[in-house]
């Protein structure tokens, strides 16, 4: 993962009203716990590292206990197939979206949004993926299957200074 440039708070939270994001009050207050905000670039096994959410909703791909990078979430919804999970979480029709999107070759234009994974998350993963976590999932799932290729994707991210200075900038 790398820096591509620095931005603020505001920047990211315009993103979220933008995109109608459901937990916009969530979001906001893990982000705002952080002093710096920016846009980076992830490689392919950046992007696999992410830390995936745990609810409820998402136990058959996100077990308490169990490995929870979008890698390891995205084989057991491989496994699952098709299933729906809760009203919020239908696997077949996320990746019947993503496949429409990438057809019309804008997969993942807008930015997802993580932030250094904190509160006892890092053990999975140093990032977190705060917003656009089906969007990932979906993309995440097609690249394992084989029908999707890896291409840079971009999100607004939300660290401490320590984090920002261990990241190269392009």
């Amino acid at each position: 993962m790398k820096i591509i440039k620095d931005t603020d708070l505001e920047t990211v939270e315009q993103h979220l009203i933008h995109l109608g994001s459901g937990n916009h009050r969530d979001n906001m207050m893990r982000l705002g716990r952080f002093d710096l905000h920016c846009i980076v670039e992830f490689a392919e096994e950046d992007f696999f590292r992410l830390v995936f959410l745990q609810n409820d909703e998402v136990l058959k791909i996100a077990p308490r206990g169990s490995e929870r990078t979008l890698r390891a979430v995205a084989q057991r919804a491989i496994l699952l197939g098709d299933a729906r999970l809760s009203a919020n979480w239908d696997l077949g029709d996320n990746l019947r979206r993503m496949r429409e999107s990438l057809a019309r070759d804008d997969g993942l234009k807008q930015p997802l949004v993580v932030c250094e994974a904190r509160d006892g998350e890092q053990q999975f993963g140093p990032f977190y993926l705060q917003d656009g976590s089906h969007r990932a999932l979906a993309y995440a799932t097609l690249i394992l299957m084989n029908e999707a290729h890896y291409l840079p994707l971009s999100a607004f991210c939300s660290l401490s200074s320590w984090m920002q200075n261990r990241l190269p900038r392009t």
